[in-house]
Parts: structure tokens; sequence; C-alpha cells
């Protein structure tokens, strides 16, 4: 988030400045709402033309409320914005009621009105409800601290020093024991600490309700443009159900409008349809949970993107005729593969040159029909056979690399009346290049082989 033409991001942190309706259909309908971009703030770091040194908030209130200004409106402000400056320009330029709290020794009270309720001398105390008003000399000002659980100080410039007999509804605190009382006591209050607290009570009962219903983002996680960019939709959101709202008991009115929660999921959908579509899925079950090795497709009914990073995976058996039935490789689970792994380069530690052996290891007398795409056994006699030879053989470090038991034939057969060794284990990391035959020597009708390469193209 950057304010200004310059690139100027909230490194720490981010205030919203708002002003919303609190009377009325509309209330709580933000009308404005600005992030304060710091210290060197471009909007407002300057000099407002009614006041005589640099008073930000002056300037920050100029622009705030420049579409309301000599309308009789009233505005209930925080302390970090009340001033006594805020106030005169407030009533004489802007025609504009203001209450609202402020810090201490306003309208001129001076060391009186911070020794009013501090010190030796003070004239009110904390739980006793007591008032003391001060009231500007030339200005149309009044100041005014409540003895409340705390000491609040309010200032107004359209408020007369007034203190309403049960004014307000409190729970009374015990001086000795310091708990509340169960039940509500009429109270003496000022008259703007009354305005005052009806206001923001709307505020905090409105914003209470909205909460429920807004998007949240982890700011330790994605910094605060994310969470500002949601607070600010969550307003937009607020404000057209206040609209709609309205309207609806304004047309409607033998009708119950919808809540918020339908209108927006209702918009959530609207906003999701628009735009361009990412990819079209076809209709049909939803993918399984196996991998079907004998195709290179996936299958399951929908389509795969050329650029996605999860393309199908190519069995060692995609050249068999279609629809020629194989018997389904069994993955293994993670936690076998890390123990195989582990017993795997165990054993290599003690024979440095396990890897792709010519010898594959036999690993059970069930056997699995072998995976190597070219192994005799699709071919014998004069048509051709269903599946694979059948193997009780296994490699590996291939089982370690794929993830499943890689079988691989490695026996003989009678073919024809004719014994032919089967050897689809040598031929097949031959073929992958994972090492090559040695000749034999004269004489001889072993072969050996050399390990090239520890890993398969596959």
């Amino acid at each position: 988030m950057t304010i200004g033409p310059e690139p100027k991001p909230i490194r720490t942190g981010a205030t919203l400045h708002t002003v919303c309706v609190t009377k009325g259909p509309l209330s709580t309908y933000k009308l404005f709402a600005r992030v304060y971009g710091g210290r060197y703030d471009e909007d407002i770091d300057k000099h407002n033309k009614h006041t005589v040194t640099k008073l930000k908030m002056v300037s920050l209130y100029d622009f705030m409320l420049d579409p309301f200004k000599h309308n009789g409106h009233c505005v209930v402000m925080d302390s970090a914005y009340m001033s006594d400056a805020m106030c005169q320009v407030g009533r004489e330029e802007w025609k504009i009621n203001m209450v609202g709290t402020c810090q201490t020794d306003r309208c001129g009270a001076g060391p009186l009105g911070k020794a009013a309720y501090t010190g030796k001398n003070k004239q009110i105390a904390i739980n006793s409800h007591e008032s003391l008003l001060f009231q500007h000399k030339d200005k149309p000002l009044t100041y005014a601290v409540w003895g409340d659980n705390n000491f609040v100080k309010t200032l107004s410039n359209f408020h007369s020093p007034v203190i309403l007999r049960g004014g307000m509804q409190r729970k009374r605190r015990d001086p000795k024991t310091k708990k509340r009382e169960r039940d509500f006591s009429a109270v003496d209050c000022p008259i703007q600490q009354k305005i005052y607290c009806c206001t923001y009570h709307l505020i905090d009962k409105g914003n209470g309700a909205e909460a429920k219903y807004d998007i949240s983002t982890e700011s330790h996680l994605h910094g605060w443009p994310p969470k500002l960019a949601a607070r600010f939709f969550n307003m937009n959101t607020n404000n057209a159900y206040k609209v709609y709202v309205c309207l609806h008991k304004k047309y409607h009115r033998r009708r119950k409008p919808m809540e918020i929660r339908d209108c927006i999921n209702n918009l959530t959908h609207s906003l999701l349809q628009q735009g361009l579509e990412i990819r079209q899925r076809g209709v049909g079950a939803p993918p399984s949970a196996t991998k079907n090795l004998d195709s290179t497709t996936s299958g399951d009914g929908r389509s795969v993107r050329s650029d996605s990073s999860r393309q199908p995976f190519a069995s060692p058996s995609g050249s068999v005729q279609t629809g020629t039935p194989q018997t389904p490789v069994a993955a293994i689970t993670a936690r076998a593969l890390h123990y195989r792994q582990v017993a795997f380069n165990r054993l290599k530690n003690f024979q440095p040159g396990r890897n792709h052996l010519s010898v594959p290891v036999v690993v059970s007398n069930s056997g699995r029909d072998c995976l190597y795409v070219n192994c005799p056994g699709w071919k014998t006699g004069k048509a051709q056979r269903p599946r694979a030879y059948t193997s009780k053989y296994i490699c590996e470090q291939c089982t370690m690399e794929k993830g499943f038991d890689f079988w691989l034939c490695h026996t003989t057969k009678v073919i024809d009346g004719v014994k032919i060794v089967v050897d689809c284990h040598l031929a097949y990391h031959v073929e992958k290049k994972c090492f090559y035959p040695t000749p034999p020597p004269a004489g001889t009708s072993t072969t050996e082989c050399s390990v090239i390469s520890d890993l398969t193209d596959e």
C-alpha cells in the first residue's frame, strides 16, 4: 500500500479514517474511508488555510467533510481528532456541530482543569459521576470532565454547560469492594456526554453486527495490503446491504428482506462467475484414487492442461495394444517406501556396486506380470498372449525410484519345445542405458555388465 506519487509503503501499521451515518435507515453506512499515510502523508502534510500552524487533523477533516459543509450536520469525533482549533473551524467556517472526547486542559481550563481531578485539591472523584464544566470566555466551546469509571473529558462547540439529572444508566462500583452493581442506576452527566455515548453506541453495535460476515486475512503472513483490501470490500458489502434493506422496506413492506448472509453468498457467486474461464472440466465421476497404468491418460473423464505440472503418468507398457489387460501394479505406501530406502542404502554401504544389479532379487513366490514393454511373453507362438510373463523378481533400484515394485523377468521358458533364456531385467536396463553388456571372454558363456547410471529415464 503506497500513498502519494512516490513509493511510500506503510511498513509497521495503518490507520483507517472513516465517516459513517449513525441515525436513520442507513445507519452505519460508510460515507468516507481513507488510509493514513503516516508522517509524510502528502494529502494532509500542509498548512490549512484556516489554521496558522500545521494541524494535520484539520486538513484531514477539511476534505473528509467537504460534501457536508454548511448543511447543519453534527459530527461526533474521537479524541485523536478533537481540539479547540477543530471546534472553532468547524463552527465558524464549515458550519458543522462537533462533539467528542478530547485531551486534558481544553477551553482555556489550563492547570485548573487538570487539578480538578488530580492532586490533593481535586474536586471530583472516579465513580462519583460528578461533572466539572468549563466554558470558553470568547468562543462557544464547552469542556466537561465527568467522573465515571475513569475521568471522561469531552469538548463541544454547540452545547451549553448543562447537567442532565439521571441522564444515563450506569452500573455503580462500590468504593470499598470495587465491585460493580448488578442493576443499572440513573446517574447525572453533562448533556454533551450523553450525545457522545448514544452516537458511539450505535457505531459499536453496527460494527459488531457487520463483523460476523467480514472477510479477514492474517496480517502477519500477507502484510497490510490484503488486510486493508478485505476491509474495504467488507465496507462496500455492508453499504450495498444497507441500501438494499432501505429500498426493500420502501417498495416491499409486506415481505421480509434477505439476510446479509444470503446476500453475501449470492454476491460471491456472481463475482466468481465474472471474467474469463480458466479451464473447462467435463462432467463425470471424480478422479479415481488409483492411477491406471495401462493408459497414458488419466481416464477419469477430466482433461489435463498442457501447461500443468501434473501430467499423466507414462506406463512402461504404454506401447501395448489398447485394451490389453494387465495385472495392476500395487503402489508402495510412503512409510513402506521409506523403510525400503533405508534398508537399501544400508546395503549399498557394504556393497557399493548394488545399483540396478544385473541379477534381480527374489521377493515373492506369488509372482506378478513383467513390466518390460518388449517382454517376449506378449508374442508367443502363433497368437499374442493377453499379458506378459509372470515373474517373481524385482529390481531394487527401480523400485526405489518409481515408488512401486518394478517386476522384470529373469528365467527360462520352453517355447515350441525349445528352452530359451528370458532376461527382461538385463534387456530393460540396457535399453534405458543404466548399464551396458560387455562381450564374454573366449571360451566362456557368462556376461558381465558395468553400471553407467544410477537413474532411469522414467
